[in-house]
C-alpha cells in the first residue's frame, strides 16, 4: 500500500512539473509570437515584458500579458506610441483544438497612447496606416507569417473570434513637433468592442487586431481633435515648433 501511495506521490509530482514546463513553454512562445507578428503588422518594434499562462481554469485558458510597448515610427521624439502595462485574456480551451480559436474576453487596463504632430503627420497615423497595408487585401502578411518560426506560424494561422474587448482608465498624452517637453493628457472615454472576427471562421490574429487597432485610433482622433480644446494650443505650440526649427536653420546657414 506504502508503495502504491508513494507511486501515486511521485507521478502527481512528475504530472506538476510537466505542466510547469508546458506553461513555461506557452509563456515564451505566446510572447515570440506576439513581439514577432505585433513588429510584422504594425510596422514598428513591438516588445513584451513578460506572459503569465495559466492552462487549467474550468474551460478557459487565463493569459496575463505585462509591459507591451509600442515603439514610434522613425522621425518621432516622444519615448513611445503606445504603452500598455497590463492584458488579461481569457480564451476557450476547446476552441485551442479547432480552427478558430474563441477568446471570450480581453481587458485592457491602464494604457497609455501617445498622440505626436509632425510635418509628417502623426505618429499613430502612420502606424495605422502601417496596419492597413499589411493587413488589407493584397497585403503581404501571408508571406511574413511563413517566413517565422514553425511554431509561431502554427498558433497564428488560425482564426480568431473575440467576443469582448474592454479598455478601461486609458490616457492620451498629445505633444507637438518639437515641443514633447509639454504635453497635453485627455483621459480616454472607456472602450466596449464585441464580435471581433467571424465565428464560423476566416479572421486571423492580425486582422482581428488590426480591427481593434482601428477602432481604438478612431476613438483617439476624436478626442484629440475635439473642437475647442486641442485646436488653440497646437497652433500655439506649432508656432513655437518653426520658430525653433527657423533657430535651427540659421544656426546650421550661418554658425552660432
Amino acid at each position: 500500500m506504502k508503495v502504491f501511495v508513494r507511486f501515486l506521490v511521485l507521478v502527481g509530482v512528475i504530472g506538476l512539473l510537466a505542466l510547469v514546463l508546458i506553461s513555461l513553454s506557452l509563456d515564451a512562445l505566446v510572447k515570440g509570437g506576439i513581439e514577432t507578428m505585433g513588429s510584422r503588422m504594425l510596422g514598428v518594434p513591438v516588445t513584451l515584458e513578460d506572459v503569465d499562462v495559466t492552462l487549467l481554469s474550468g474551460t478557459s485558458i487565463h493569459a496575463g500579458l505585462t509591459g507591451l510597448v509600442v515603439n514610434n515610427p522613425d522621425g518621432f521624439e516622444t519615448a513611445a506610441a503606445v504603452a500598455l502595462p497590463e492584458i488579461r485574456i481569457k480564451v476557450d480551451w476547446n476552441s485551442l483544438l479547432t480552427d478558430t480559436v474563441i477568446v471570450e474576453e480581453v481587458l485592457i487596463v491602464n494604457p497609455a497612447m501617445t498622440f505626436e504632430w509632425s510635418l509628417q503627420g502623426s505618429n499613430l497615423g502612420t502606424i495605422h496606416e502601417n496596419v492597413k497595408r499589411n493587413t488589407g487585401p493584397g497585403s503581404n502578411d501571408d508571406n511574413q507569417e511563413k517566413d517565422a518560426k514553425p511554431e509561431e506560424s502554427r498558433e497564428f494561422d488560425k482564426s480568431v473570434h473575440i467576443r469582448k474587448v474592454t479598455i478601461k482608465d486609458a490616457l492620451v498624452n498629445v505633444s507637438f513637433v518639437g515641443g514633447q517637453s509639454e504635453v497635453t493628457q485627455l483621459p480616454l472615454p472607456d472602450l466596449e468592442l464585441r464580435n471581433i472576427g467571424n465565428p464560423s471562421g476566416g479572421t486571423t490574429f492580425a486582422q482581428a487586431s488590426a480591427a481593434i487597432f482601428g477602432q481604438v485610433y478612431d476613438a483617439i482622433d476624436r478626442a484629440v481633435m475635439k473642437p475647442g480644446i486641442l485646436l488653440p494650443q497646437g497652433i500655439k505650440q506649432l508656432g513655437k515648433s518653426i520658430g525653433k526649427m527657423g533657430k535651427q536653420l540659421l544656426r546650421g546657414l550661418f554658425g552660432e
